[in-house]
């Protein structure tokens, strides 16, 4: 599998930076970590024209610290992941069979998972000194 090949629609930045335009209505949703605490992220979700999901969590001055995507087609990576996306090609390059099944890629400025078949895709991907206080990867769906 090669994740640069499926790339699904246009967009403009990702993770690091602002929220992804995929093109379609994205749901956003704002939540906190503590009961009564101010908001401190928001989630937009995107279903794209593949059924594939993609969630990006934000910032409250709207940089995006973690992206999720679940479905039958990986999303456009390229853009999702960013700058980032170099660091994703340069790790599966540096594997035998990197990128056949399942991903980890655990370095100090990017967490990368990325898992699936054909018809069934999930990843994540966070930026860890950038999640929000309390915030943990366990919390991204």
């Amino acid at each position: 599998m090669c994740l640069t090949a499926l790339w699904c629609g246009s967009s403009y930045a990702a993770l690091g930076g602002a929220p992804t335009d995929f093109g379609v209505a994205p749901a956003r949703q704002v939540r906190m970590l503590a009961a009564g605490a101010p908001a401190n992220f928001t989630v937009q979700t995107s279903t794209l024209p593949s059924g594939t999901v993609v969630r990006e969590y934000t910032t409250p001055d709207g940089a995006v610290f973690a992206v999720s995507w679940q479905g039958p087609f990986l999303p456009d990576l390229r853009t999702l992941l960013a700058k980032y996306f170099d660091v994703l090609t340069t790790e599966t390059a540096r594997r035998p069979k990197a990128g056949h099944s399942q991903v980890r890629i655990d370095k100090p400025e990017v967490t990368i998972e990325s898992t699936g078949h054909m018809r069934a895709y999930a990843g994540r991907a966070w930026i860890a000194g950038a999640l929000p206080a309390g915030f943990t990867s366990a919390d991204i769906e």
